[in-house]
């Protein structure tokens, strides 16, 4: 059996595939199975994934469309390696993506999943600053930003099926944190390297620029309307339905001064007490919430709705009791 088995979900991929491909060929690492999992796709992906004559490639159609997290939990369950990477059909692996974090899980028996840093490329040029340890990684969830990026992760299959965890199908866009969150609740630990493993291409047609927002915002208040209350123990319900509007853009949310003052309210129930049992930071977890805050504010501050009498207002609210 594999070491590793190298997750590519594909759909309507074609344009980028066979960059992908060759970058997973590629590797100094050769002891994995690559489970090309393609999702009833139109536009010839099936056909140039079969054109590549390598062994070490399973690969398997849907007779019809699915979905992203139903693909990804099939392909789990055919999985045979001891480790689970994911890979996304638009990115690119450096050549030394697998044997650096199949050699940190196995140096690092504690740790559960283990992503990288992003390289992004096309579109836009940089390298993200994602987090390295276990308890920032996990109070970053509560923000939704930089916390792991899901194509760059490793992690422990053993550890996925022992707790049954699958990818939810009722969530968009945002399956991967739903996934993560539930390994955290699950005792998951995670890291990043710090080197970045994995080109992240940027380009009109990705998912992130294409996406309804109705479905995306239906899906993170499924994520938070969970998560929140575990993490700040003190928070009310009408609280919690108050901070979820901070997951959507800001001008999407009520554009009302009194809605901004309950937001403070809510945040100042949240950041009086955190729960962290799962290993989260306390400090990261409610800079969480006062960056999700503050990033409301400065939009509201843009459209004249917040006056600088106001904000001096706000800051009392969420001053300690």
């Amino acid at each position: 059996m594999p070491l590793l088995s190298v997750v590519l979900p594909t759909f309507n991929s074609g344009e980028f595939l066979i960059e992908t491909l060759q970058s997973l060929q590629a590797q100094t690492f050769t002891d994995f199975e690559l489970l090309v999992m393609d999702d009833a796709s139109t536009d010839g992906t099936w056909e140039r994934v079969a054109a590549f004559d390598d062994p070490r490639i399973r690969r398997h159609r849907n007779a019809c469309n699915v979905g992203l997290p139903a693909n990804m939990n099939l392909a789990m369950a055919m999985a045979r390696g001891t480790y689970l990477a994911r890979v996304d059909h638009d990115d690119c692996a450096t050549p030394d993506r697998f044997a650096k974090q199949v050699a940190f899980l196995q140096s690092n028996p504690s740790v559960t999943v283990v992503g990288s840093q992003l390289e992004h490329f096309q579109d836009q040029a940089g390298v993200t600053g994602l987090p390295l340890d276990d308890a920032t990684i996990k109070a970053r969830m509560v923000e939704g930003y930089d916390y792991l990026a899901n194509q760059s992760t490793t992690g422990r299959l053993d550890f996925y099926r022992a707790h049954g965890l699958q990818f939810d199908p009722n969530l968009y866009a945002v399956d991967d944190l739903g996934f993560w969150v539930d390994c955290m609740l699950h005792g998951a630990r995670f890291a990043n390297l710090p080197e970045p493993l994995t080109r992240y291409r940027i380009h009109p047609g990705m998912t992130s620029r294409t996406l309804p927002r109705d479905r995306l915002y239906a899906s993170k208040d499924r994520i938070y309307r969970r998560l929140l209350p575990l993490v700040f123990p003190r928070l009310r319900g009408r609280e919690c339905e108050q901070l979820l509007t901070l997951y959507r853009n800001p001008g999407d949310m009520p554009q009302t001064l009194a809605h901004l003052v309950d937001l403070h309210r809510a945040a100042h129930s949240a950041l009086s007490e955190v729960d962290t049992r799962w290993g989260q930071s306390a400090g990261e977890c409610q800079q969480s919430i006062l960056n999700l805050l503050n990033r409301a504010r400065h939009a509201f501050q843009t459209q004249g709705i917040l006056r600088p009498e106001h904000a001096t207002v706000l800051n009392l609210i969420l001053q300690p009791s």
